[in-house]
């Protein structure tokens, strides 16, 4: 456990240290409603990432540094300059044709460079658990000086992010708006190297459309960003150890599940008084319209074609324990159970082999060439193994369900649009009085 903690601590210290900066840069760009401005500065900066390495450097350099922040650079003029002519085509649509030029040209560098994908792998999820004590020195550094500059300057540039609409036109305005945005690419070229394209711009959006919910006070939504930001990172690391999945990923997965429970608390205890039990009627509605839907698609499809995939008639079966025994004989029950505990036993030891590899990486003990080789070996045997006894299960399940597609699909049909309408009656004069609640408090 102490190792786990070891490795883990400054990954996790990094990641507070971009929910600290980029929740402040977050809130300053929803401001100025340019919110995919953190891709396409996080694009041009993979982008100089990837002509660096095509050209010699190594990743991570200080030249792949260099060739990064100058395209960064190269946007943060682009986006100031181009403030005249948004009035007429909008600041993001210039935004999105930045970003698809960007990733149009690092595609032609990848397309010439040895290991082009796994680079561009790397540039969109990174591998925030290779941060170093190094790396985070680097981004104290960084992030303190950029801190410091919006510290002296903090007004001068919210005002700016405020009133970006209403002064097109004003050097003054263009001065603050570089500055902000030369910032802004310093901060994104130095945490995209780390943690990837799109974690990133989680980092940027996520903690700040979370403040912003609850409170238009900059120093409110600041702190509230903060700490859903924070707990949000603990729960993606936590996640990505426990089911061992990809640390970046999974981080992106649960700051959008934040985002959902904050959106969720928001709607059903701080709203307006006169709204909330309208809101908590509205989402006990709609879940169940989700839910009625679901289980009338899943009718139709297996009345349609049985033999395809059932997702929510297999996920049912499975927490239930009922299994396709009902519509099968005696034999057939004995060989689809039969086949059903090898291809269990095979797909434990397939993560039995896969935990010790795993376990020795955490102890820093890791196998030798011959060991792992021979692990794979056992691995793939045990996995086209039970390739098998998952075709038989499958080619039995079909048949079972071709046998059972009215008992079962015609039923569910029928009763899913009878609740739907049960609640379409239901929900008709709860919608009136809450328009008409609507139309009274505007």
């Amino acid at each position: 456990m102490s190792d786990l903690v070891a490795l883990l601590l400054t990954p996790f210290l990094a990641a507070c240290l971009f929910v600290g900066m980029h929740t402040w840069l977050g809130l300053q760009v929803l401001r100025r409603k340019v919110v995919f401005a953190d891709l396409a500065l996080a694009q041009l900066s993979a982008l100089g990432g990837t002509i660096a390495v095509a050209v010699g450097h190594p990743p991570g350099s200080l030249g792949g540094f260099g060739y990064a922040f100058a395209l960064t650079l190269f946007g943060a003029g682009v986006l100031t300059l181009t403030r005249r002519v948004s009035a007429q085509v909008g600041q993001e649509a210039v935004i999105g044709i930045v970003y698809v030029v960007a990733t149009a040209v690092a595609i032609l560098v990848v397309d010439r460079s040895p290991q082009g994908a796994e680079h561009v792998k790397r540039m969109l999820v990174g591998d925030i658990l290779t941060v170093s004590v190094p790396d985070l020195l680097k981004l104290l550094l960084i992030y303190g000086l950029v801190g410091l500059s919006h510290a002296l300057f903090y007004r001068q540039l919210l005002t700016t992010a405020a009133n970006s609409a209403v002064l097109p036109g004003r050097k003054s305005t263009m001065l603050w708006d570089f500055l902000f945005y030369a910032t802004f690419g310093l901060v994104v070229t130095s945490s995209v190297a780390l943690a990837g394209v799109l974690l990133v711009f989680s980092f940027l959006i996520i903690p700040a459309v979370i403040g912003f919910l609850f409170s238009t006070k900059i120093t409110v939504a600041l702190g509230l960003g903060w700490s859903a930001g924070v707990v949000a990172s603990l729960l993606g690391f936590t996640a990505s150890v426990t089911f061992d999945l990809p640390t970046g990923a999974t981080m992106v997965v649960t700051f959008a599940g934040t985002l959902l429970v904050a959106a969720i608390l928001k709607v059903l205890f701080f709203a307006a008084p006169t709204s909330k039990r309208l809101n908590r009627w509205r989402l006990a509605v709609a879940s169940g319209i989700t839910i009625l839907v679901a289980v009338f698609a899943q009718g139709m499809w297996l009345m349609i074609h049985p033999a395809g995939d059932q997702p929510l008639l297999a996920f049912v079966e499975d927490k239930m324990g009922l299994g396709p025994e009902l519509f099968l004989s005696e034999a057939e029950r004995r060989v689809f159970h039969e086949a059903y505990q090898t291809e269990r036993h095979h797909r434990a030891e397939v993560e039995r082999l896969g935990q010790l590899e795993r376990d020795a990486r955490w102890r820093g003990q890791m196998l030798r060439e011959d060991e792992l080789r021979r692990a794979s070996s056992f691995q793939q045997t045990y996995n086209e193994m039970g390739r098998g006894e998952r075709f038989v299960q499958d080619h039995l399940r079909a048949l079972a369900r071709r046998r059972g597609r009215w008992i079962v699909g015609i039923p569910i049909t029928a009763l899913s649009s009878l609740g739907l309408y049960l609640l379409y009656c239901a929900w008709r004069p709860n919608f009136a009085a809450g328009r008409s609640q609507t139309l009274v408090e505007t």
